[in-house]
């Protein structure tokens, strides 16, 4: 809990935190009011969008968002290496699994908190928009169910590549693009590669988010998916345990 309350106190202390999440919520709010007025139907009239697949879109489409929430993945040991406070941190508390843990967590409760903030928001736009009748458009393209466990993982998937990498590298900066960079790399594999190899998209953890997303092979997809963020995961903390500060 001391571990706990010092993260905490550490990451609202930081006004990079603060600016970061105000422009996660502010983009998904933008987002969600351009695509709200952007939708027409056949003859160029305007309707209404259903509000999940507008939240939805806002988020899951919205590459400003990738980079934000890997920014707040990455701060939690990423300021750390920046300012050279790590071994401060490592000598208050020595218990480096703790303080792995600690962070794990905090990094995974603010991208979540900010998410539900920027979703609210939206929605409370889109309210004041009129633009809520999930009947618009006939069948929607995602429901509201499937939209809340979506966005989660999405977030969550990018916070934890950002905490990975930045632990693994020591890097900040690398920490913040290296997931948009993987992603980039997948979508050139795959535009390359994936007519020869089949098999490919499978192993990717990113693509197999999105497979995971679309329905299909939902299994395989969320296998691959979790032992790429366990790997990932494991590697840190072991590397963390094992060097020095």
């Amino acid at each position: 809990m001391d571990l706990l309350t010092y993260e905490w106190r550490r990451a609202r202390s930081i006004r990079t935190t603060w600016i970061t999440s105000l422009f996660v919520i502010l983009s998904v709010v933008g987002f969600s009011y351009l695509i709200s007025i952007a939708g027409t139907d056949a003859d160029g009239n305007p309707v209404k969008v259903p509000a999940a697949e507008v939240v939805s879109q806002s988020v899951l489409g919205n590459p400003i968002v990738m980079v934000l929430v890997a920014s707040l993945g990455a701060m939690a040991f990423g300021h750390e290496y920046r300012y050279g406070t790590i071994r401060l941190t490592l000598t208050a508390f020595p218990r480096r699994t703790g303080v792995f843990f600690a962070k794990l967590l905090t990094t995974l409760f603010i991208p979540l908190l900010v998410l539900a903030v920027a979703v609210a928001a939206s929605y409370g736009l889109l309210v004041a928009l009129g633009s809520t009748d999930t009947a618009a458009l006939g069948d929607p393209a995602i429901t509201w169910p499937d939209a809340l466990w979506q966005m989660p993982v999405f977030v969550l998937t990018y916070a934890v590549l950002a905490f990975c990498l930045t632990l693994i590298t020591r890097n900040h900066p690398l920490g913040i693009i290296g997931p948009l960079l993987l992603s980039l790399v997948e979508t050139a594999l795959i535009a390359i590669l994936g007519g020869r190899v089949e098999w490919l998209p499978q192993v990717l953890p990113l693509w197999s988010m999105q497979t995971w997303f679309s329905g299909e092979d939902v299994a395989l997809s969320v296998g691959v998916w979790g032992a790429w963020m366990v790997a990932l995961l494991v590697l840190g903390f072991v590397l963390l345990r094992r060097r020095d500060a």
